[in-house]
C-alpha cells in the first residue's frame, strides 16, 4: 500500500448485487410411499402468472364440489395445496400427481416447496433486499392525499 496514494475522497460503494430467483427452478425429491416404494426425480417449480394464479382458485373451488364454508378448515387446506401443485409443478410424473392427492405428508411438503419458491421469486424479483423484512417492493404517494385535515 503505498501510502502516499491515499485521498480524502471516501470511495463509492460497490453496487449493491442482487441475487434473482428464478420464476422456473428445479428441486429434487426422493419419497417412499405407503406402500413401500420409492420414487424421486427431479420437479419443476414455475411460479404461476396471473392467469395461472386464477386458475388455481379455480381449481380449488371445482376440488372443493361444494360450498367452500362448509368444508373443514383441514378439507380447504388440501383442496388449496392440490390445486397450488397442480398448475405451479409442471410435468409432473404420474407417481408425484398419484400419491399428492393420497399422501398429506408428501402434498403439504411439495406445497410448503412451491409457496417458499413463490415468496422468494417475488421478493428478489421485485427488489425486496434479503434480510430486510421492511424492505417494501410497493410505494405509493399522493399529494392530493398528503395534509388532509379530518
Amino acid at each position: 500500500m503505498d501510502l502516499r496514494a491515499l485521498s480524502d475522497k471516501t470511495p463509492e460503494p460497490a453496487a449493491e448485487s442482487v441475487l434473482l430467483v428464478p420464476r422456473e427452478v428445479r428441486f429434487s425429491i426422493t419419497y417412499t410411499a405407503p406402500d413401500g416404494t420409492r420414487h424421486g426425480g427431479v420437479l419443476v417449480s414455475r411460479v404461476p402468472n396471473g392467469d395461472e394464479r386464477v386458475s388455481v382458485d379455480r381449481r380449488a373451488a371445482v376440488l372443493a364440489g361444494a360450498p367452500w364454508d362448509h368444508l373443514s378448515e383441514y378439507a380447504r387446506a388440501r383442496c388449496n395445496a392440490l390445486a397450488l401443485v397442480s398448475v405451479q409443478l409442471r410435468d409432473m410424473p404420474e407417481w408425484a400427481a398419484t400419491w399428492a392427492a393420497e399422501d398429506d405428508d408428501l402434498l403439504f411438503v411439495l406445497r410448503e416447496e412451491c409457496e417458499r419458491h413463490a415468496a422468494a421469486w417475488f421478493r428478489a424479483a421485485l427488489g425486496a433486499r434479503a434480510g430486510d423484512a421492511s424492505a417494501s417492493r410497493v410505494a405509493i404517494t399522493s399529494s392530493d392525499l398528503t395534509n388532509t385535515a379530518p
